[in-house]
This record gives structure tokens, sequence and C-alpha cells, in this order.
């Protein structure tokens, strides 16, 4: 029977290499990250407010950007901080493009667990663990995603206690009305909408299938994601781009907008070019010829 090594974990200074080093390594072919096949853009990008940026990458399908912070060892309260700032500072130069904010670390610990779970899903943040392992005198780098925040509900919703609309009247009025208007858009297009009322979000469906969430936030905005779908999706982004409409996107047929009501309505030929967009294809032709 051949000899199995049990693997070690070695730490990249033990291992005779710095954070340049590995800034480098994930440069030269950032999809060593396990994020899809992003595209390096910048490393060490100088912030207007002070600082650098590790590494600045991108997903050419769809032009979103991910800023990446490196760290030795194990988060600190510091680079999880300047995580977030970068994050803000690239978001603030491409509004119209989907942003995550990465840290890369060699331990992700509580406390970054605990600060993803306070931000809630306010900054699409993904954790990275990248670890030396070594088997007899052979050594890998590897890197394992272990916290993803940007995860909204799926069309098949995790059952959950319901809750009713006097929950929401009560404890989130703006999302609730950001939902009727939502709603009301998708009738004027299909008819009648099923709704289902839950402790944070509200689904909105469409041919027998949820397409539209509402998800509270604080003060007067609300978290909308809408399913697309892959088909001509790219023709969605263009279009949301050229119309000035600030939106991230998730998962290749995924849409999401932090807006308030006022929002919704000064881009309402926008939000209901998208909604037409949402109907099953035995609904099309109904549209069509009706």
């Amino acid at each position: 029977m051949d000899k199995i090594e049990a693997a070690k974990i070695r730490t990249v200074r033990e291992c005779g290499y710095d954070e340049y080093w590995l800034r480098d390594k994930i440069f030269e072919d950032p999809t060593i990250l396990g994020l899809g096949d992003l595209q390096a853009v910048m490393k060490e990008k100088t912030q207007s407010r002070g600082g650098r940026l590790d590494l600045l990458l991108k997903n050419p399908e769809d032009d979103s950007m991910f800023e990446v912070e490196l760290q030795l060892g194990a988060t600190d309260e510091s680079h999880i901080i300047r995580t977030i700032e970068y994050w803000d500072n690239e978001k603030r130069r491409w509004p119209n493009r989907s942003h995550t904010a990465v840290l890369v670390a060699e331990e992700i610990t509580n406390r970054f667990f605990n600060v993803v779970h306070l931000l809630s899903m306010a900054v699409p943040m993904i954790g990275i663990q990248a670890n030396i392992i070594q088997v007899g005198e052979v050594r890998g780098l590897n890197f394992t995603k272990v916290i993803d925040s940007y995860e909204e509900p799926e069309e098949e919703e995790t059952p959950q206690q319901a809750y009713d609309e006097k929950h929401w009247v009560t404890n989130y009025p703006v999302a609730l009305e950001c939902a009727r208007w939502y709603k009301a858009l998708l009738e004027r297009l299909y008819g009648a909408v099923p709704t289902k009322y839950f402790e944070s979000y509200i689904s909105l469906s469409v041919g027998g299938t949820a397409r539209v969430w509402v998800t509270k936030r604080k003060g007067d905005r609300a978290f909308i994601e809408v399913k697309h779908g892959e088909d001509n999706f790219q023709e969605a982004v263009d279009y949301l781009n050229q119309e000035g409409v600030s939106f991230n996107v998730r998962g290749g047929k995924y849409l999401t907008f932090n807006v308030n009501g006022q929002q919704l309505k000064d881009k309402a030929a926008a939000h209901e070019w998208l909604a037409s967009r949402l109907s099953p294809d035995n609904m099309k032709s109904r549209l069509t010829n009706g």
C-alpha cells in the first residue's frame, strides 16, 4: 500500500515569503482565489483618502469589481476597517458597477464573522483563508472561501416563520412602501402577484416563482433583489448602466438595488423595463399579443 503522508500547514513567513509575494502570486493569476475568471486591474492602488489597495480585480463578464486586502496572520480590526474603506472608495468611483470587499488572511477569526454579521448585507464581503500546505517536500498555496455575506434568498425560500403585512407596517414601513411600489409595477404587467411576508424580507412571485425580494434596511432604504435569469443578463446590465441606475449583480442572474422610495420613482422606467423581462416564456406571448 502506498504511504500517505500527513499534510502540514505552514505560514507564509515560515516558508520565507512575505505579503508582497502573496500579492504578486494573486496578481499573476487571480483565478487562484476561487472567485471565478477574474482579471487583475491594479496592485497597490493609491486611495484618495490615503492608503493603498492591495489588489483591484475585475470580472470581465459584467465589469464587477473586487477590492482585495491582504493580511498575514489572523484578521484584526485595522485590516477589516481598511477592507471596507477601500471597497467604499472604489464604489464611489464606479457607482454603477458591482463591488465586493475581499479580505484574504491566513486565519479568519470570529471577529471578522461578527463584523460581517453586524453589517448584514449592506457590504458585500468575502473572507478567504490563504495557507501554504506542505506534503513531504512539496508545498502548495491554497485558498479557501470561509465566509460570503452576499447571499440573498433564492426563489425557493428556506422554510421559516411567516409574518403578515402588519408586522411590516409596525417595524419597517419604508421597506414595505418599496415592496408595495414594486408589487404594483409587477401587477400592471402580470395581474395578481402572490406576496409572502417574512421577518426580514418580502417575496413577490411572477408565474408561480419568486422573482423579487425586498429586504429591510435601516433608515429610509430597502434592499431589492430581482432574479433576471442568465439569458440576456448582460443586456440588462448594459441597459441599467446606460440609464445611470445604481445596482449590483450576484451570481450572474440577480440584480440588486439599495434604494429609497424616491430613487425607485426617479428610475421607474428602468425598473419597468426590467420587470417586463421577468415573465416565464408561457407568459411572454400573452403579454406580446395582449
